[in-house]
């Protein structure tokens, strides 16, 4: 698409959702992108894993990927963003439940489009593994790690850990509710790896300054998305136009590549 017509089509969705809100009031309110223009806020859940999101405890000020990427998708439109904090496993229900208006960072899977809809995605991020083991050979092919003697580490309810289940179903895995817990868990050496998404262990890598991030072969990669509830089709139709224009100008890809370094 070109930056032409992503310009024009991200006009016309925005002038759309205002005559809405101008010409049919009563209709503005079942409008999701309407509600939102309106109220001038949207509210996103949040999710503590960072590159994706990170909260400080000190402000309680939300910072990461996906906080930079709402604050140019919905800024562009003068609408603040209101974070509500959620986990990966439970923000499907968070979402059905009218917590929150969109999520950030999921992946779309055939079994999440049961309960919910999703943006065109934001970017592609590889299946990876962290080990802070001198020897790494073993972990380079999914045959590798899909043993019992390998113990991965990774964090319940991810769409990333349901797929590493299916790949090395034989492996002896430990579910933890979040991604610090995640990382104790390699730090303290119960397990051999942690599994999760490229940019989050390129993240603890380059904080950390150790551990060897491996892609196993065959390569495997989850498309990230914006979830958002069933029939919000103003809404998405929105955030498709949103995304494909910040992507085609890169904002978005710099944003991500920001977050996430080249692997060498």
């Amino acid at each position: 698409m070109s930056m032409t017509k992503s310009v024009r089509m991200l006009a016309l969705a925005l002038a759309g959702a205002l005559a809405v809100g101008t010409a049919q009031p009563a209709a503005a309110q079942d409008g999701e992108l309407a509600r939102i223009v309106s109220n001038k806020t949207v509210r996103v859940g949040a999710i503590e894993a960072y590159p994706y999101y990170r909260k400080d405890l000190k402000s309680g000020e939300w910072t990461g990927m996906m906080p930079e990427i709402f604050d140019t998708l919905f800024g562009s439109i003068g609408v603040k963003v209101e974070y509500v904090t959620t986990t990966w496993g439970t923000a499907a229900a968070g979402l059905q439940a009218n917590q929150f208006d969109v999520v950030g960072g999921l992946n779309a899977t055939p079994m999440r489009a049961l309960a919910l809809s999703f943006s065109v995605p934001i970017a592609q991020s590889k299946l990876s593994v962290m080990t802070l083991g001198d020897d790494s050979s073993g972990f380079t092919t999914w045959a590798g790690l899909n043993s019992p003697d390998v113990k991965i580490a990774a964090v319940d309810g991810a769409s990333t850990t349901r797929l590493g289940q299916k790949l090395a179903p034989d492996a002896t895995w430990t579910l933890v509710k979040s991604t610090d817990a995640m990382i104790l868990e390699l730090e303290s050496g119960r397990v051999d790896v942690i599994l999760s998404n490229a940019p989050t262990l390129s993240q603890y890598k380059q904080a950390k300054g150790a551990g060897t991030l491996v892609i196993p072969e065959p390569v495997r990669a989850q498309n990230v998305n914006i979830g958002l509830r069933q029939n919000a089709d103003d809404l998405k139709a929105w955030l498709d136009v949103a995304v494909d224009y910040f992507t085609a100008i890169g904002d978005i890809p710099t944003i991500w590549d920001k977050y996430v370094p080249v692997e060498d």
